[in-house]
């Protein structure tokens, strides 16, 4: 064989071990969001994380790329209440799946990497969460309560069937971001009933206001009721309290006049004579002969008249011979 033939069977050689490696190198580009997952001979070797792939001479390796990013399920059902209630509702299920390795690859090896894939089984268990959370509400406290609902359907999903069984997202190898009750749909009869429970509960509110607006009066008028008795009692005990004052002011005055009256019986007598002084000046004409010793002729008088006597008793407290 010559140098010609040698050289270019060496060629053909180089151009087959290019195509061959060109055949079976494997290329990939994982952007965010995404994981890749390597796989060997059907079996998971590792996961790629977001950026390049490259391997030579790789013919029996591909890269299945899955979404991790958060998506949205919305599912509308009619459903039954506690009450025996139908309606229709709809919720919304915001999840991801998980970005663990050993999640990756489990969730790979048992549901693949199919959005479509997972989603129908993920209607599945929302569908059941559904029928499971209604029965356990009334139709009114399902649209008064919207939150607990969610609360309950999230519960389903999250929680164990039994002993040995997984939770639903736990065999879907999500993870549960949002549980929102998006709308419920009520019959044409029970929304008239509800706008008629709706109007009662307006008219019973407006009642309730016009109670307690009397009662805030009642209780208004009661305590100025009080008030002004205070006052008027406040006031009476201070009269009360100014005549007993006046009153131990005077017995004194009457104790200490008939001490004095008892200890002088001339000012005692005169006295009386003032006070016959004052009876003679009621407007009555008095003669009297010019020889009368007045001073004893005022002292028989106060002698025989009661009044007199009663007034000094009154005064001085001193009983007159």
């Amino acid at each position: 064989m010559n140098m010609q033939s040698r050289l270019a069977a060496i060629v053909a050689l180089i151009a087959a071990l290019l195509a061959l490696g060109a055949a079976t190198t494997r290329f990939a580009q994982i952007d965010e969001g995404t994981r890749g997952i390597v796989v060997t001979q059907g079996a998971v070797e590792g996961i790629q994380e977001p950026g390049l792939f490259f391997r030579a001479f790789a013919p029996f390796t591909r890269i299945e790329i899955v979404n991790v990013r958060r998506q949205s399920r919305q599912i509308e059902q009619n459903v039954a209440s506690s009450d025996k209630q139908l309606y229709d509702i709809s919720i919304q299920i915001d999840y991801s799946r998980k970005t663990a390795p050993d999640a990756l690859k489990a969730m790979y090896g048992r549901i693949g990497v199919s959005d479509t894939q997972l989603n129908s089984q993920l209607d599945g268990f929302i569908s059941e969460a559904l029928k499971t959370a209604s029965t356990q509400f009334t139709l009114d406290e399902a649209l008064s309560d919207r939150g607990g609902f969610s609360q309950r359907i999230r519960q389903y999903l999250t929680t164990s069937p039994g002993d040995g069984q997984l939770a639903p997202i736990e065999q879907l190898y999500i993870n549960l971001d949002a549980v929102k009750v998006i709308d419920i749909n009520v019959g044409e009869q029970y929304a008239k009933l509800l706008a008629e429970k709706a109007n009662l509960e307006v008219q019973i509110e407006t009642e309730e206001k016009r109670r307690q607006q009397i009662e805030a009066e009642q209780a208004n008028n009661l305590f100025r009721a009080e008030q002004e008795a205070k006052v008027a009692l406040t006031t009476e005990k201070g009269r009360t309290a100014a005549a007993l004052e006046a009153a131990s002011r005077e017995s004194q005055v009457r104790t200490v006049q008939g001490k004095s009256f008892r200890d002088n019986p001339e000012l005692l007598s005169l006295r009386e004579r003032e006070l016959m002084v004052e009876m003679l000046k009621s407007g009555n004409i008095w003669f009297v002969d010019p020889n009368t010793n007045l001073t004893l002729l005022l002292d028989k008088m106060a002698s025989d008249n009661p009044a007199v006597t009663q007034q000094i008793i009154q005064e001085s407290q001193v009983i007159t011979p």
